[in-house]
């Protein structure tokens, strides 16, 4: 077996999207789930911009043996946007995942023009979607009411937080209020790509006070490129991979699946020099911890 093949035997890519989705996927919840099984991965994490995976994940559980599925909740108007009552709803369902606004958000709807990917990909989002879009801080800089009952749930549930599509300061801003709220696990979602806007020291900033940053492969790939191989190398580096989450975001027409696409991000790193056991605390170890399954 392949080196890179055997770094992914108990891997959990925490970032890919399947069908159901408003957009068009390469797979469905049951043939990723199939897949990641067949290259000897532990489990998947669903995502969806739309809807509550939690059930989707139930259902995957019963139809695909010797495979973890778990869902979580997406914080967009689709769900009820900044919804305490949504996100107990499924907390209690099973949750291991609160991501904030995504396509929602005010940051990302002024990035992209709409609550859309731009030219990178097509959907059917902006069908009677709000022109305001969602943001977790008042005019003073403050996490707003509802953003707070909602850490306080995830640190109560002891679940992840991650942070969607949100600016860089409601980015900072949120981290810090969640670790006082108590939230101990906190991943920053593809803090590299254009969208996010992250600096390298931002990112080792937010290490700092305890979040994990998602280096997806998504942002080396022509449709979203935001920076080469060699400048996402020199991050982890810098940020520590015990600091750090390998992903793909993947799931697009226009991608591989995103269990091959996992493999050809730990083959990419391998040859830039980052080492197996590196990988592995990127891949098996940060994953399973941030999910509250060790």
């Amino acid at each position: 077996m392949r080196l890179c093949d055997e770094l992914l035997q108990g891997a959990i890519d925490l970032h890919q999207h399947a069908a159901p989705s408003l957009f068009e996927r390469v797979t469905d919840d049951v043939g990723l789930a199939a897949e990641a099984r067949a290259r000897g991965m532990r489990g998947v994490l669903l995502k969806a911009h739309e809807q509550d995976t939690t059930g989707r994940a139930a259902l995957v559980r019963r139809q695909v043996s010797g495979i973890e599925a778990y869902g979580g909740i997406v914080l967009n108007h689709h769900t009820g946007g900044l919804n305490p009552a949504a996100v107990d709803n499924s907390i209690k369902l099973g949750a291991r995942m609160v991501w904030m606004p995504t396509l929602s958000a005010q940051h990302h709807i002024d990035h992209f023009g709409g609550s859309h990917f731009g030219k990178a990909m097509k959907g059917r989002t902006e069908t009677r979607t709000p022109a305001r879009g969602i943001g977790v801080l008042d005019a003073a800089g403050v996490v707003v009411p509802a953003a707070r009952e909602i850490l306080d749930l995830i640190a109560d549930a002891g679940i992840c937080l991650s942070t969607g599509h949100l600016s860089p300061r409601e980015i900072m801003a949120l981290v810090r209020e969640a670790r006082r709220a108590g939230v101990t696990r906190i991943l920053v979602t593809h803090p590299d790509l254009t969208l996010t806007g992250l600096t390298v020291e931002d990112q080792k900033a937010l290490a700092a006070e305890g979040a994990v940053l998602e280096k997806d492969i998504i942002v080396m790939m022509p449709a979203w490129q935001s920076l080469s191989l060699e400048q996402m190398t020199k991050s982890i580096r810098e940020i520590g991979p015990q600091h750090c989450v390998l992903a793909t975001d993947f799931g697009q027409l226009h991608h591989p699946m995103p269990p091959e696409g996992l493999r050809m991000f730990v083959q990419m790193l391998l040859e830039q020099g980052i080492g197996p056991d590196e990988i592995r605390t990127m891949i098996v170890d940060n994953p399973a911890r941030l999910l509250n399954l060790v």
